[in-house]
């Protein structure tokens, strides 16, 4: 097991008669030996770029990269021992699967003929691959071919694992099976890992940690329950979880609230001087149906009943924002109802309206 460092990465795109494009802004980033570390963030965020950058294919501007201390910046691809499994498998078509397992261990020419066997037998089994290892790509499912591409990253012994979107391709059905085979082997073999993906479930699902990523730069690191439960900014809160938070602008009262509106106040879970600009952030969980003597009287737009809960839309007099409620699994409600809601001031996050900083 290896730890990965990164130091100040960046990198900058130059194009003749063009502005600079700073695509990584500058990453600081440790890895714990063994660890499987998500890197979370929206189409053109940088998150690729970094994943690139870390196994050789792509440049580096500024910064250095460490693999178990020493720097391979300068080193090539080929000489860092880095798996990478593909966003599009890159396998190659005229080859068995055991070939494809094979062709990176005889290239590198660091086994003989009978050890090369073994290993991707080893892997084969490993990756519930045994069954094919005669059939070619083009006759095999899209989760056979990202597992294919897995044990083709695995099988070289990699001091760091980089999985580029790994399950995009998957169905639902296939993302979920494949996921949990994913961690499984991650945790059986124990390679440091970063796993590159816009699905917030991937992440929160499969990472010990998550670096949420914007515009090149690192939002917010942490565990899944701390990057879902103290969001440091509006973007973090925003980009997880599902269905997404309710964002509600607000100024504070001398009293310890928020006005939301005219008639509608909610209590801060921290106390504020009076007149500020903040954005309320409550997450559809945490809001409740109340009696009509408890909560903010609400009208009901839509709901949808999902079997195991409910998703009920709601507006509030005065407010533009309508409001997502996660219901219980009996309640029934229609078009134009009236209902009251209900906030637990402790589970309300509460961010500046300017720079979109957590004010907790």
């Amino acid at each position: 097991m290896t730890e990965l460092e990164l130091r100040e990465l960046r990198k900058t795109y130059r194009a003749r008669g063009r502005p600079p494009v700073d695509a990584v802004r500058g990453i600081d980033l440790t890895l714990r030996s063994g660890e499987l570390l998500g890197l979370l963030g929206p189409s053109g965020c940088g998150k690729s770029t970094t994943l690139r950058m870390i196994a050789g294919l792509e440049t580096v501007t500024g910064g250095d990269i460490l693999v178990g201390g020493s720097s391979v910046v300068s080193r090539p691809a080929q000489q860092r021992n880095i798996g990478v499994a593909f966003e599009n498998y890159a396998l190659y078509p005229p080859l068995t699967v055991a070939e494809n397992l094979a062709f990176g261990l005889k290239a590198r020419k660091r086994a003989d003929r009978g050890d090369v066997a073994r290993k991707v037998r080893e892997i084969a089994d490993r990756v519930d691959l045994t069954t094919i290892l005669d059939a070619h790509p083009a006759g095999l499912s899209s989760g056979q071919k990202q597992r294919v591409s897995l044990a083709r990253a695995l099988i070289r012994e990699p001091d760091v694992l980089l999985l580029d979107e790994p399950l995009s391709h998957l169905d639902a059905a296939q993302r979920d099976t494949t996921r949990r085979e994913l961690k499984r082997i991650q945790r059986d073999l124990g390679h440091t890992t970063i796993l590159v993906t816009h699905d917030q479930e991937e992440a929160l699902s499969l990472a010990d940690r998550i670096a949420v990523m914007k515009d090149g730069m690192i939002q917010q690191l942490g565990t899944p329950y701390e990057i879902y439960d103290t969001p440091a900014n509006v973007f973090v809160a925003d980009f997880v979880g599902e269905p997404a938070i309710n964002l509600l602008p607000a100024v504070t009262t001398a009293d310890g609230h928020a006005r939301l509106s005219d008639t509608a106040r909610l209590a801060l879970p921290v106390p504020l001087a009076a007149g500020r600009e903040v954005m309320l952030g409550i997450r559809p969980e945490d809001l409740s149906l109340a009696g009509e003597e408890e909560g903010l009287p609400a009208r009901v737009v839509a709901h949808e009943p999902l079997l195991e809960s409910g998703i009920a839309t709601v507006t509030l007099p005065g407010v533009d924002n309508p409001l997502a409620v996660l219901t219980a699994p009996e309640v029934r409600l229609a078009h134009d109802d009236r209902v009251h809601i209900t906030a637990d001031p402790g589970l309300t996050h509460v961010f500046d309206a300017e720079t979109g900083d957590s004010l907790r």
